[in-house]
């Protein structure tokens, strides 16, 4: 085992960045500890971090740290790399990697939007250093701040927003069908998938969905059997799933915003009886319980 002193800045960064690893109940004098597969990791009241020496920590304390040169005990490393451990493992299999997610199908008010990005290797790099994860643990302002990072990246994505008058005109024709907001969703997910992997043209892939529906999903993503399909509970733990959840809930707080100023209503902080019925359906997803009485 090694040892580092943190700055109180480092040390905020490290337990921002680590807060998705495995965590176990500190000893006494410890703030936190850390065993993640071989990534062993403690921080101590004192600011002193003592970790696990192999190649896996070292990369990942260069990433969360940007440590250039750490010099303990005489060795020098040097820190110019991401390596892939815990989930990103998974994505070193394959040369390409799609990850989808969609945003505001809990809200009553505004679009639905649903994102995929297809990532190389080097991709996933550069989106972990610039600090991607998943949105619902990102403020609005620093998901501001992220999105035109990942558009400097040139990562290619495919989104599909659905403002509320054509969200209500689709779920109608889906429920008129017999079918639901699930089978809705896997439509629009196997859409932006399979435009992606047009642009792609290789088996090599390996699709990741933030899981809603297994069932759905499975019957609307007709694609190559080769390629690997993975659905999975909190697949934002994936940088490419965590990318598209950023660039689909940007793209739902701008066309919100594009809703609230045409119409001059503060959606948030207003209830679905005091709006006007003559725009209630451009505003808002008429399906909800709380929206349909004053929808017709």
């Amino acid at each position: 085992m090694k040892s580092i002193k943190l700055t109180d800045d480092k040390i905020s960064k490290f337990i921002y960045q680590t807060r998705n690893l495995r965590h176990e109940k500190p000893h006494q004098y410890e703030r936190i500890r850390i065993k993640d597969g071989d990534v062993v990791l403690i921080l101590y009241n004192s600011k002193k971090l003592v970790y696990n020496d192999n190649s896996n920590t070292r990369d990942l304390l260069g990433s969360i740290l940007e440590i250039k040169e750490y010099n303990s005990t005489g060795e020098n490393y040097t820190y110019n790399k991401i390596s892939s451990y815990n989930n990103d493992s998974l994505l070193d299999n394959y040369s390409f990697t799609i990850g989808s997610d969609e945003t505001g199908k809990g809200e009553w008010y505004g679009p639905l939007v649903v994102t995929a990005v297809s990532t190389s290797h080097e991709d996933n790099l550069k989106l972990k250093r610039i600090g991607v994860t998943d949105s619902k643990k990102l403020s609005t302002k620093q998901i501001y701040k992220l999105y035109p990072k990942i558009e400097k990246l040139g990562i290619n994505s495919r989104t599909i927003i659905l403002k509320p008058f054509s969200y209500n005109r689709l779920y109608q024709k889906f429920t008129s069908k017999g079918k639901n907001l699930n089978h809705l969703l896997a439509y629009l997910h196997s859409k932006v998938i399979t435009e992606l992997l047009q642009d792609i043209q290789t088996t090599d892939v390996l699709v990741i969905i933030d899981k809603f529906d297994y069932k759905k999903m499975n019957e609307y993503l007709n694609i190559n059997d080769k390629i690997k399909v993975i659905q999975e509970s909190n697949g934002e733990k994936y940088i490419p799933v965590a990318t598209s959840s950023i660039i689909a809930k940007y793209n739902y707080e701008q066309t919100l915003k594009e809703i609230e100023e045409r119409y001059n209503i503060n959606l948030r902080k207003t209830k679905p009886k005091n709006i006007n019925k003559d725009v209630i359906d451009k505003v808002a997803k008429t399906h909800f319980k709380n929206v349909k009485p004053y929808a017709y």
